[in-house]
């Protein structure tokens, strides 16, 4: 009797054990949980910094780029141009690296794998699309300023017109490169932020 009467109270002991064991260990699972949905939402925050940046030179750039038009007799079609173009690529930067913050911490993962996905595929068009306009530009802006160039009447305007066109060159090759970096950074974040996706919903 007394050897039946321990049993179960060892068997109640046992059965209590397990159940605060697998009580921590959901807990744990919550923990990191939380823990990870906060570092996505991290690794992701600094596309939207650089976006805001971006918001921020577009004035800037587009003043310091008006008088300088001005003075080398550059069309303002051209001037429109750049500005359409800044415009454009900022606007569609803004649409496709948003990320619903909340979706992060306590959405459905699996939805947000997706939208990540195809943030990738979306970005690198965009991006296609924005060197296509570059070059573009790139292009018209040296032959506008080599035609001011040929009708200039002052060695300085002249002059300047020269430092423009190889400012030109070498700003835009330093431009994309910086744009290659940055599109890198930003694909290797989201691949980032999926391969943490998996780890969880594989849990």
């Amino acid at each position: 009797m007394d050897n039946n009467i321990n049993n179960d109270l060892q068997l109640q002991q046992m059965r209590q054990q397990m159940t605060e064991l697998k009580q921590q260990l959901d807990r744990q699972e919550i923990v990191n949980e939380r823990l990870l949905r906060q570092s996505m939402t991290s690794k992701m925050s600094w596309i939207k910094r650089y976006i805001w940046l971006e918001i921020a030179l577009i004035p800037v750039v587009l003043l310091i780029l008006a008088p300088i038009h001005a003075m080398l007799g550059l069309s303002w079609w051209l001037y429109g141009f750049l500005a359409l173009m800044l415009v454009v690529d900022v606007a569609a930067d803004w649409r496709i690296n948003h990320v619903d913050r909340n979706q992060l911490l306590t959405g459905n993962l699996v939805e947000a794998s997706r939208q990540l996905t195809l943030m990738k595929k979306q970005r690198a068009w965009a991006f296609v699309l924005g060197i296509v306009g570059v070059i573009v530009w790139i292009v018209w802006f040296l032959i506008e300023l080599k035609h001011a160039q040929g009708i200039q009447n002052t060695d300085f305007l002249n002059g300047f017109a020269q430092g423009g066109f190889l400012g030109g060159i070498i700003g835009g090759v330093l431009g994309l490169i910086a744009a290659i970096i940055i599109f890198r950074k930003m694909q290797r974040t989201n691949d980032e932020v999926i391969s943490q996706i998996d780890q969880l919903t594989r849990q």
